[in-house]
């Protein structure tokens, strides 16, 4: 049960302008001290509260709430009847399917995001995954610890090809890592043109762009999923998907767990079809398996973090203070001064 209780809040305890801005209780810890400090520096509150949906509504509703700084628990209906007109739900990071954009957008609600404030870090642990699973550190600390003395040959990554679906900014950020720090041989794989990607090529250091995903899944060492959960990429990662990627390869997803059929990828580990996985996100979390009967714990070929990639202490204190940022330059501003809105 969670230890914040939703109580009734003053709206103006400092005087006029001043406003109380609801935060998800697990973003709020993240970076509490970021949040004190706003509530301390600026006309608003932001005040934790516990992410059970029809409890939220209830407590926007009677204190008169308008914006909600949201973490990944998905909202599918209350607290969008109790968020008033022009109100706001400001996700905590980047990815917004937990966001019913398409409601939010009928009862007049703006949803924002922070785009760019959490790239290193997220980019900065799927290398931590590809050098992990490259070198078996999971496993051999594991059974190091346990008491056995069980040395398993690696692979360098010096050479190696990559895969980055879904070449944005992270993607970007994550192939520079790679490209110039590990000497790996990235592709990059989206759905744009190339000669929108040309320029970038010196500065980046990708070996190659394409758009024919199958093509780049064939030839990769290790293929890194950065894409965004839309209805045509929502279990792209499928049986099929499996069987055109090498026997050797790995697979590392650090975007959505939504991208991921975890019954194929428990089947293509299982059987082999491809050497290992490493996973940061999942389709439920905290993570339950699709299916009782392959459950991705019980495989020795896998990696499984969290959802930690973005739960640093810099990228934390970042996205609080854009998520804050949103808000108030919608409430205040209006939402065109908003550059962050993904519901226009």
């Amino acid at each position: 049960m969670s230890q914040c209780e939703i109580v009734a809040v003053p709206q103006n305890p400092h005087g006029r302008g001043h406003m109380t801005i609801y935060v998800s209780e697990i973003s709020y810890h993240k970076a509490q001290s970021t949040f004190e400090r706003l509530s301390a520096e600026t006309d608003y509150t932001f005040t934790p509260v516990a992410e059970e949906e029809n409890a939220l509504a209830s407590a926007i509703s009677n204190n008169g709430i308008k914006a909600f700084i949201a973490d990944i628990f998905p909202y599918n209906g209350a607290l969008y009847d109790a968020l008033p007109a022009g109100g706001i739900i400001a996700r905590y990071g980047v990815g917004h399917d937990s966001i019913d954009k398409t409601l939010a957008s009928s009862k007049g609600i703006h949803v924002a995001n922070t785009p760019g404030v959490l790239d290193n870090a997220v980019a900065e642990h799927a290398c931590w995954m590809i050098g992990a699973s490259a070198r078996h550190l999971h496993s051999a600390h594991a059974s190091t610890t346990s008491g056995h003395w069980q040395p398993k040959g690696g692979v360098e990554l010096r050479g190696r090809k990559v895969a980055i679906l879904g070449f944005g900014r992270i993607g970007q950020n994550l192939c520079q890592k790679l490209s110039f720090g590990f000497g790996m041989q990235v592709t990059g794989v989206d759905i744009l043109p190339e000669d929108q990607f040309a320029p970038l090529k010196e500065s980046v250091g990708f070996s190659h762009y394409t758009t024919d995903r199958d093509a780049a899944l064939a030839e990769a060492d290790f293929v890194v999923l950065l894409m965004a959960v839309v209805p045509a990429t929502k279990h792209i990662a499928n049986a099929d998907f499996f069987q055109k990627m090498k026997s050797s390869a790995v697979l590392v997803n650090s975007a959505r767990g939504a991208l991921v059929c975890e019954n194929d990828l428990y089947d293509a580990l299982e059987q082999k079809h491809i050497a290992a996985a490493a996973l940061d996100v999942f389709e439920a979390e905290p993570y339950s398996p699709q299916s009782p009967d392959k459950d991705l714990r019980t495989l020795p070929n896998i990696l499984m973090t969290p959802h930690i990639g973005s739960n640093t202490e810099e990228s934390n204190a970042a996205m609080a203070a854009t998520a804050a940022q949103n808000c108030i330059t919608i409430l205040e501003q209006g939402p065109d001064a908003c550059p962050n809105i993904v519901n226009r």
